[in-house]
């Protein structure tokens, strides 16, 4: 049985957010601001890491909430000391652990794609978000044409820093649904009220990196 991924500090900050891919990571969380939320009472970020989105938030809020898999070593005792503003638990990674109709907003960023059921997965956000409320998410254009290339070049970085890190099997093992298939997804079965690729313009997965929307309840 292959050992279970294991996430550390060390990994988010050494791998994901430094350098020129730790820009294009920030990038991503500018961009999920890029809409009129007005006031809301409570957002829930599901799947944040070492590197949660609260710092970017523009819109007040009263509270903010984090879940995370276990298998993010460490990271509850990390958002305690770091983030005093957010309240954060561990779950299952099916189960939204709060009531129906609970949080004016939702915020995941690069995690659809590790699930194993999106679209279910994508209707428990609906249950606890409350009616006109918002799910920002941002996925990665994996496996687009310019993707491919970001993470051939992001491999290579990474294989100078460390010989331990292969980028290939991480995604392999992690990336279980693919962009198209999820753009699919959710263009179908939600309320896509807006949508941004980056870094460019043009509506075509092949071409950019991310893939950034607003799905309204």
């Amino acid at each position: 049985m292959n050992e279970k991924i294991k996430y550390t500090e060390d990994d988010y900050h050494g791998n994901y957010y430094s350098g020129f891919s730790g820009k294009l990571m920030r990038q991503n969380h500018v961009i999920l601001e890029k809409f009129d939320f007005g006031t809301t009472d409570k957002i829930l970020e599901i799947g944040g890491g070492f590197h949660p989105h609260i710092d970017f938030v523009k819109n007040d809020f009263n509270e903010y909430h984090c879940i995370d898999l276990e298998s993010a070593q460490d990271l509850k005792a990390f958002i305690n000391k770091n983030h005093k503003k957010i309240k954060f638990n561990y779950y299952d990674g099916k189960k939204i652990p709060f009531p129906d109709n609970h949080f004016e907003r939702i915020i995941i960023s690069h995690c659809l794609e590790h699930i194993l059921e999106p679209e279910k997965f994508t209707y428990e956000m609906m249950r606890v978000l409350k009616k006109d409320g918002i799910i920002s998410m941002a996925l990665p254009c994996d496996p687009g044409i310019l993707y491919r290339v970001g993470r051939f070049i992001f491999k290579m970085t990474m294989k100078k820093r460390s010989e331990d890190y292969d980028h290939d099997y991480h995604a392999a093992c992690e990336h279980v649904n693919s962009i198209f298939n999820l753009n699919v997804i959710l263009k179908k079965k939600f309320n896509v009220i807006k949508e941004e690729y980056f870094p460019f313009k043009l509506k075509m997965i092949d071409l950019n990196l991310f893939w950034i929307i607003q799905i309204k309840k």
